[in-house]
């Protein structure tokens, strides 16, 4: 595997021994591997994770994709975390090439035209650096087939995405489940899950994930969703973000697509604050310089009644996770 890495210019040595690290890691006689979760649910843990689950999902992931050997994958995430190692994994299982470029807000900065890139997953800040670099954005739509993760994305991205000559999918997942199990072509709303995995719903119609070779056992997860049937489905929301404001059940994460073309330039999110009247009302925060009178009075204008934010709360810079994830707080 060693001979079959694709250096880009600007890989440091630190990552370039990471990659390594792991590859001889995941060739090695233990069954398992150590972890470290992204901290989004929590302070960051490490936990072991069985070899032939992570092999499995891999198998999931080349079957869809219709991977083959000699392919090019791109890696342009840490292997410090699951994302990371599973794109090595994938690169090993299948026998493709790994492209291995700089850990930074860019990764296809650095991109050599004639390197054929069959596969890459990305983060949604990743993909909003690329597409304010035309060349960058170039060398996107030159990849197969692109997979984002880790985070909502915005719906202006999406958009942006769509007008792309390539497929390009949203991943649904958790370490749980080694990462996704089911995909959503941009621009349609329906996540459908890869062969071997079935889906169904608990009583506060949350995603229930049912036993596989992956999953060990069925796994109930705090996700909304609209279920078509046992391989398909619509995401809502989390649940633990769910605002009940005076009885109207308020989904942020809906709320947040149905604004999003009003700040397209900032990061933001919606979340809940405490009321004496409603128990709850929704606020939005908003990072950056923001006209707020304005953003909230068109912002009722674009929701249904009740849903609009009551408040504007501006930050100079989001709290984020390590893997760059928004954290929401509530106030």
């Amino acid at each position: 595997m060693l001979n079959d890495l694709i250096l880009i210019d600007g890989v440091s040595k630190d990552f370039l021994r990471e990659v390594k690290n792991f590859i001889e890691e995941w060739l090695n006689e233990s069954e398992s591997i150590e972890v470290t979760t992204s901290g989004s649910t929590g302070t960051p843990k490490t936990i072991k994770l069985e070899k032939d689950r992570i092999r499995a999902s891999a198998k999931s992931t080349g079957e869809f994709f219709q991977f083959e050997k000699g392919q090019v994958a791109l890696l342009n995430l840490s292997p410090q975390y699951i994302a990371g190692k599973l794109m090595i994994v994938r690169a090993v299982e299948h026998e493709m090439k790994l492209a291995i470029a700089p850990l930074q807000a860019n990764p296809l900065e650095n991109i050599p035209d004639d390197l054929n890139i069959d596969f890459g997953a990305f983060v949604p800040s990743q993909i909003a650096a690329i597409l304010k670099n035309p060349k960058s954005t170039e060398a996107l739509g030159r990849i197969k087939n692109v997979i984002i993760g880790g985070a909502p994305l915005h719906s202006n991205l999406e958009n942006e995405l769509t007008q792309l000559p390539v497929n390009i999918y949203a991943s649904f997942g958790m370490t749980e489940t080694i990462t996704h199990f089911a995909l959503r072509k941009l621009g349609t709303p329906i996540y459908r899950c890869l062969n071997g995995f079935s889906v169904g719903i608990d009583n506060r119609s949350c995603l229930v994930v049912h036993e596989n070779e992956i999953v060990k056992r069925m796994l109930v997860t705090n996700d909304v969703v609209d279920i078509i049937d046992h391989m398909t489905f619509k995401w809502k929301g989390r649940y633990d973000n769910v605002i009940n404001s005076g009885g109207v059940k308020i989904y942020p994460e809906r709320v947040e697509k149905m604004i999003a073309h009003l700040l397209p330039e900032n990061r933001f999110y919606v979340t809940s604050k405490q009321d004496d009247k409603y128990g709850e009302v929704a606020v939005l925060v908003v990072e950056g310089d923001v006209e707020n009178e304005a953003i909230l009075s068109d912002a009722k204008a674009s929701l249904p009644r009740h849903h609009a934010p009551k408040e504007l709360i501006v930050e100079d810079q989001l709290e984020e996770t390590p893997t760059n994830k928004i954290i929401r707080k509530k106030f």
